[in-house]
């Protein structure tokens, strides 16, 4: 995912952010995408998203490369293969049955994809993961408070340089703690949802966490 399909989660200012808040807000999104793809993609095997790479298609009576026509999604529970070609995706579902040993694949040939749905993974697993979802939120948690540091310094500099005055300082100040419990809110949210996914719930621990997880419907459905 790019900041085009996060459209909807990033920060949006009410009144022009100043030059370093504006910069601070560039650096933070940057992270947040960058974590959110980071978390969609956790949990997901490389070895599915290589296992055709070997394999060929007949098209129009030619030996075509297969990973030419299809991309492959990988996901905890699903492998996603979705084709512009209806001829390559018919073709994918004896392929994946009787090649690659897969019991459960479904077609959809609404939307060109083949569904494979992959075996459940043990508890320890599940905890494992789960635990290693909250680190990345912590971790981005983190990163922001370095930049928010790194800008601060930048604005005490510049405030002794006179770039930047007092009243536009405390401004700045403001509007970068705007933008960080914005993307905090937001990083939250999708860790509880990841969670979800992967263990089957997320239970709160706090009063905080509980009103906050009230909101997760928002962010569901990009974590699946």
């Amino acid at each position: 995912m790019d900041e085009s399909d996060l459209e909807k989660f990033l920060y949006k200012a009410s009144t022009e952010l100043l030059s370093y808040s504006d910069s601070f807000e560039s650096r933070a999104r940057d992270r947040f995408v960058t974590y959110v793809n980071e978390l969609v993609s956790l949990g997901s095997s490389d070895e599915y998203q290589k296992m055709f790479h070997a394999d060929k298609v007949m098209l129009n009576k030619k030996q075509r490369r297969l990973m030419d026509f299809i991309e492959v999604e990988t996901f905890i529970d699903r492998i996603e293969i979705t084709s512009l070609s209806e001829e390559v995706t018919t073709a994918l579902v004896p392929l994946i049955k009787e090649e690659k040993g897969f019991k459960l694949v479904t077609l959809e040939p609404a939307r060109n994809m083949v569904i494979v749905k992959l075996p459940p993974l043990n508890m320890n697993a599940k905890l494992e993961l789960a635990g290693a979802v909250e680190a990345k939120y912590k971790s981005y948690g983190k990163t922001l408070a370095a930049v928010k540091a790194q800008t601060g310094q930048q604005i005490r500099a510049g405030i002794n340089n006179e770039y930047i005055f007092g009243p536009d300082a405390a401004k700045a100040q403001k509007q970068i703690d705007s933008i960080i419990k914005h993307y905090m809110t937001y990083s939250q949210l999708f860790m509880m949802a990841k969670t979800e996914v992967i263990v089957g719930k997320y239970s709160p621990q706090s009063p905080e966490d509980k009103k906050a997880y009230a909101s997760v419907g928002k962010v569901r459905s990009f974590v699946k």
